[in-house]
């Protein structure tokens, strides 16, 4: 929620507050507009160079899973046992795993880029709003900035936050816009989120939501599998669980998941699943749960899979997938467990 506000604020930058008549002189309203266009097209500028280096960053990754999985490097693992081409397993295949070599030098050279543009956005912004006062930077009373909003949510993200023009730099100048950044990237290229994961690049691009995969199988009807994963208040978690040839290009599983709580037992209510065709068909017609929510707090989380009992289907092989703004790295609790 906070995150909002200072967005929100963020956003109403590109906006002058109208300053009162006799509150201030005419250079000082001249030094005012100029901090205030300075953060808009400075802020705009990083902007733009983060999204096209973290795109040209993920593209690269991309283009290697994409051919890994169509069988240019040799056998893909979607469809033949091992040795295979695994997309997200760097080491299945030499000449994948030079290719993400290459990718990874690439993501190195535009991580730096993007911290190169924060150093420039960062002066720009220094040199054009040094000599506002305190009052005319932070202060509510319309006769400069207006950021006292922005400076709660400052404070409610770090509580030793002080408004100053480095205190704003480092809590919105730096930070929040590479997250906000970030997250436009995934929106713009599908393949992010697995791109980053499979390489371990999440902490370099953060905001781009991260893709983690863990395969199972359950070895008849009416068995469980459950996950637990961390995740803070707010984090938006997307959850699919999708079958796998379990021979002749047919599953012979009828996957169910729910998302429970701290003690893996409770649903967390408000939890909206929905259905998909599931990437290899089931013998059974069943189809593939998903859902995507955003979780009420701050703690673990469990995910329990479970194999439906459908005349045709008794178990079999599945890709759990879940893609999270947060933590949400899946660990394996319980395994084959009998489902009450």
């Amino acid at each position: 929620m906070f995150e909002r506000a200072v967005l929100a604020a963020i956003l109403s930058f590109s906006i002058l507050v109208a300053v009162p008549a006799g509150a201030v002189t005419l250079p000082e309203v001249n030094a005012i507009a100029k901090c205030q266009r300075t953060i808009a097209t400075a802020g705009a500028s990083f902007a733009q160079r983060s999204i096209r280096a973290t795109l040209k960053c993920t593209n690269e990754v991309s283009e290697c899973q994409v051919q890994c999985d169509y069988g240019v490097f040799g056998p893909s693992c979607n469809s033949n046992p091992p040795p295979c081409c695994d997309s997200d397993d760097t080491g299945s295949n030499a000449t994948f795993g030079e290719c993400m070599a290459e990718a990874d030098e690439e993501c190195d050279k535009q991580n730096l880029n993007i911290a190169k543009a924060e150093i420039a956005k960062q002066n720009k912004i220094i040199g054009a709003c040094f000599d506002l006062s305190t009052e005319q930077l932070c202060g509510g009373s319309g006769s400069g900035l207006n950021m006292d909003i922005l400076s709660a949510g400052c404070l409610a993200l770090d509580p030793g936050y002080e408004c100053s023009l480095g205190g704003f730099l480092n809590c919105v100048g730096g930070p929040l816009q590479r997250q906000l950044t970030g997250q436009i990237s995934s929106l713009l290229d599908p393949r992010a989120s697995e791109s980053l994961a499979a390489l371990g690049l999440q902490g370099q691009f953060p905001g781009v939501p991260v893709t983690r995969k863990r395969n199972e199988d359950l070895p008849a009807a009416n068995r469980m599998d459950v996950w637990s994963f961390t995740a803070q208040a707010g984090d938006e978690v997307v959850v699919r669980v999708n079958t796998r040839d379990d021979g002749g290009n047919l599953s012979t599983l009828a996957p169910l998941v729910s998302l429970v709580g701290g003690d893996l037992t409770t649903p967390v209510l408000d939890t909206s699943l929905g259905t998909r065709d599931c990437p290899v068909p089931s013998a059974c017609g069943a189809q593939c749960p998903t859902f995507r929510r955003t979780v009420p707090f701050t703690g673990t989380y469990g995910l329990v899979v479970r194999s439906g009992s459908i005349a045709g289907c008794a178990g079999g092989k599945y890709r759990l997938v879940v893609t999270s703004t947060g933590g949400g790295t899946p660990t394996l609790v319980a395994d084959d467990a009998i489902a009450p």
